[in-house]
């Protein structure tokens, strides 16, 4: 039974149009089914099938079928409705495209995708012919309930076009239509303006329907009327076709856009509101369309050849409508290549407007976002989110809006697509043919590769970060005593090596922070790197040796070689004692720093700091010790708490440094972040507030200006490395367009942000993002477009990015396995739990613990790594979800409806851009 009550014969009608796909899809031998208010008809070719006709009218109505009497029995009253069967008919045509109305869309079937609703044209449904010309483009603002902003985000969109166009100096036409006939607010708005129009749009609605002459000669006619009242800006130029001169129009519209799509293929209105945009010489045709199901809108709201921004609130009613109109406007998706190719056809973009702070944090928004995000293929749909402002709810004329738009997030948001229609031409090629690009892609593989590992020692440069910045303003004029936590992959080892480069203090600080080396240095501060990473190769390995060199000839005495494997053996035989207290570790680590000078260690001297510190001040020597790879020596600093407590001491060395005044000794402890809640059980916020400023960890400024900085090491995209400090935001977007474009798609598509996703897709939930990710990202990309160039259409993208979309899209499947792998090394309770689901059949997210017998402190390792986030809002139920940089690594898929709360629980992490 597919209805739930039948009133009248328009029941039944629905019903046959539901069960048959709008009477595409009839049973065989049913060539025609009619639905009368006297009758339904049922035409069929041979008497015989009547039984078969009789058995689906059975299947459909159930017991309201009654054959015997031969009727639909109707539940209002004792209505019935008559079925005739009429044999000997010709089947017709039932290939007949639906038409872009409401009625015709609503019963077409989507197909379901692994789960998922395949968001693409319906088959056999064909899209519009596109638009013989890339001018006029065409972009419809439109929304399900009034009130939400809709019209004032056109007039944004206008404004900012016209002042891009002014910024790069180009010229720009505009046209802008007042489709809205039921309640025209631009239409009101114009009349404040001393010149008026002479024509309005139901004018050309009429006039192209029943043209007195050849159609192009009338739309010329008619554009000639709408440029009598130009509204100019210096090169731009804007004309304005309102809904109606007179209100009058408004109560005797014979013509409308519903009327032009009865025509042909029903795409007539689109193709006429392009053909008029052509003859006034428009660059770009905005369109203020009708808000709600009205079939006004529905000829340009279902056309992809159109830009369709759609605007709602978070109310309940408008994200419910909203979510509707989506879901019907996916039956006309365009296949996602023609996102990556000349762009003909568009999907629509979502503006949620009159947001307050208070409303973002609340459940009921990431319902929402997860509602509308279900309606529509979530990974072309665009979101963007404006606030409210007061001063937005009345508007007296265009200037007025101007004004009072200028400072708003509406006003953000359109500049952003501004930037996307127009292009200065300093951006809008890179210069790169398919050969060059070859050559760029090779360039940036070899140096990402010299990068991805610190310990191979193979990149020379430096990237002042903040964290280095700081740590060198800080101790410019004292020597370091500081903790530098990060996650793995963070760049400690990286940061390590590179300060063991610089040999002296002095010099990293007057590298980082450009200043003038003095002449004469009264006493030079040396680096010593003490302790490292085991997995140091050969030329990593020779620049910290050639470090401690320098400290030896310093102190003018015949010393054997530092071994810090020797070091570590040490640790390792400390630990195998009986229980030491953190004074005894204390002393073992200052007898370190002693033992690696030769200054008093094993010749009963006292390991103290004191002692050490007065014994270089004799000798007229400052040393800055470096301690790296620790997670080498402390394998089990979870469980064990002599490593717990021989750590605690360690990190406790820079406190007591402080307490010597002008001290010539100086640590810098490279620290895993993962280690801290083991070694620093009581005031764990106020240790790591007290580093903070030295905390390597990377935010979406820093990602950008370490892959600018990866590209000025490669010689790519003309980038320097003297350019990465000073470059502002928009200008390292700008310059990374070269290497990545814009979108994942043509520029004007509506493929996502290509920074914005790349940043996403290498973050986790708490918006953590790591180094070598990054650099292992580009290596990737790099690595894919070479080998597969023909696949991912490198010699299309040639001449506008480095790097194609699909070489970018491809990139996070092997980076994410990768990191997985070193997880699995790094964390053996993390080995543990993957190799307990190798097995699992059904590995989805969201999941619950017990799907997977994940106990509590695996729960917590997998949350401490990033590895999965807890998720309640739905039902109060703990989900887990898992970042992109893990699931495709650890082989999860997302169950159906899981990739919008994804979505949604990103933008919690990074912002709305991200939604």
């Amino acid at each position: 039974m597919n209805f739930s009550r039948l009133l009248t014969w328009l029941d039944v009608k629905r019903v046959i149009r539901e069960v048959t796909v709008g009477g595409r899809k009839l049973p065989d031998g049913i060539v025609r089914i009619s639905c009368y208010s006297d009758a339904l008809e049922i035409g069929i070719q041979q008497k015989e099938q009547i039984e078969k006709a009789k058995k689906k009218l059975k299947d459909w109505f159930g017991e309201w079928y009654q054959e015997e009497k031969s009727v639909i029995q109707l539940d209002f009253g004792d209505g019935a409705l008559p079925v005739e069967f009429i044999y000997g008919e010709e089947p017709s045509n039932t290939d007949i495209s639906p038409r872009p109305f409401w009625e015709e869309m609503a019963y077409l079937e989507k197909r379901e995708l692994d789960g998922e609703t395949e968001f693409s044209a319906i088959p056999g449904l064909p899209l519009p012919q596109p638009f013989l010309s890339n001018k006029p483009k065409l972009v419809s603002f439109y929304s399900f309930k009034g009130g939400v902003g809709r019209t004032l985000h056109l007039a944004a969109f206008l404004f900012a076009l016209l002042d891009r166009a002014k910024e790069l100096g180009q010229t720009a036409t505009v046209l802008v239509i007042d489709a809205d006939l039921e309640a025209p607010g631009l239409t009101y708005w114009n009349r404040q303006e001393s010149q008026q129009p002479s024509v309005s749009f139901l004018d050309f609605l009429e006039i192209y329907q029943y043209a007195p002459s050849d159609i192009v000669e009338t739309l010329d006619l008619f554009a000639k009327e709408i440029k009598k009242a130009p509204k100019t800006d210096g090169r731009t130029t804007w004309y304005f076709l309102p809904a109606c001169l007179k209100d009058r129009q408004l109560l005797d519209t014979p013509v409308l856009p519903e009327h032009l799509a009865r025509n042909q293929d029903g795409w007539e209105c689109g193709k006429a509101v392009f053909q008029l945009g052509q003859a006034v010489g428009a660059d770009y045709v905005l369109i203020d369309l009708r808000a709600g199901l009205s079939e006004i809108s529905s000829p340009i709201l279902f056309d992809p050849r159109i830009q369709r921004y759609i605007v709602t609130t978070i109310t309940e009613q408008s994200v419910s409508g909203t979510s509707l109109v989506l879901d019907q406007i996916s039956c006309l998706a365009p296949p996602a290549s023609t996102q990556t190719e000349e762009v003909d056809y568009y999907d629509p973009s979502l503006i949620i407007s009159m947001l307050k702070p208070e409303l973002k944090d609340r459940p009921a928004f990431a319902d929402a976002l997860v509602k509308l995000r279900s309606a529509y293929d979530l990974e072309r749909l665009q979101i963007s989110e404006t606030d409210f402002a007061e001063e937005l709810l009345y508007i007296n004329g265009w200037e007025d809006a101007r004004s009072k738009l200028a400072p708003s997030s509406i006003m953000r948001t359109a500049r952003e697509w501004a930037k996307s229609q127009l292009k200065s031409s300093a951006t809008q090629k890179t210069g790169y043919n398919k050969e060059g690009q070859l050559s760029e892609a090779r360039k940036l593989r070899e140096v990402c590769k010299q990068y991805e590992f610190a310990e191979n020692g193979k990149g020379k440069g430096l990237l002042v970060t903040d964290p280095l910045k700081n740590l060198a303003a800080a101790f410019s004029e004292e020597l370091p005593r500081a903790v530098s936590i990060g996650a793995k992959g963070a760049g400690k080892t990286f940061n390590y090596i590179q300060l063991s480069q610089f040999r002296t203090w002095e010099k990293f600080v007057e590298h980082v922070l450009k200043r003038t080396p003095e002449t004469e240095l009264k006493t030079e501060t040396y680096i010593f790197p003490l302790l490292q990473s085991k997995v140091l190769k050969d030329d990593a390995a020779q620049i910290t040796m050639t470090a401690r060199d320098e400290v030896t000839k310093a102190l003018d005495t015949d010393l054997p070689e530092f071994s810090p494997s020797a070091c570590q053996d040490r640790i390792k035989e400390m630990l195998h004692k009986e229980t030491c207290s953190e004074l005894e570790w204390t002393s073992f680590w200052v007898g370190e720093l002693q033992n690696a000078l030769g200054i008093g260690y094993g010749s009963g001297q006292p390991n103290t700091l004191t002692y050490l510190n007065n014994e270089l001040k004799q000798r007229g020597i400052k040393v800055v010790f470096l301690f790296d790879g620790l997670e080498d020596v402390f394998t089990e600093i979870s469980s064990n708490s002599a490593q717990q407590s021989a750590l605690r001491a360690l990190i406790d060395l820079p406190k007591r440094l402080s307490e010597i005044r002008q001290a010539n000794i100086g640590v810098i402890i490279f620290l895993r972040r993962d280690f801290l809640r083991h070694i620093v059980t009581q005031n764990l916020a106020q240790f790591e507030n007290l580093y903070r400023a030295y905390d390597l960890s990377w935010d979406e400024e820093s990602f950008k200006r370490l892959v600018f900085w990866i590209c000025s090491q490669a010689g790519v995209i003309d980038a320097k490395a003297e350019e990465v400090e000073s470059l502002s935001r928009d200008e390292l977007n700008d310059r990374l367009e070269q290497l990545w474009g814009m979108k994942l798609g043509a520029d004007s598509s509506k493929e996502a942000s290509s920074i914005n996703w790349i940043f996403a897709a290498l973050t986790d939930f708490k918006g953590r993002i790591q180094a070598r990710d990054i650099v292992r990202f580009l290596l990737h990309a790099a690595k894919i477009a070479i080998d597969h160039a023909e696949e991912v259409m490198l010699d299309r993208w040639a001449t506008d990015r480095m790097l194609p979309p699909q070489a970018i899209r491809r990139a996070i499947v092997p980076c994410s396995r990768e990191k997985v792998d070193e997880a699995k090394e790094e964390y053996p309770e993390f080995k543990r739990w993957v190799e307990k689901i190798a097995d699992k059949q059904e590995k989805k997210i969201p999941f619950t613990l017990e799907h997977f017998d994940t106990n509590q402190d695996e729960k917590g390792i997998l949350e401490e790594m990033g590895v999965i986030y807890e998720d309640r809002e739905k039902d109060g139920v703990a989900r887990f979800y898992m970042p992109e940089i893990f699931r495709s690594g650890l082989d999860f898929t997302p169950e159906k409806g899981a990739r919008p709360r994804v979505l949604v629980l990103k933008r919690k992490a990074l912002g709305p851009r991200y939604a």
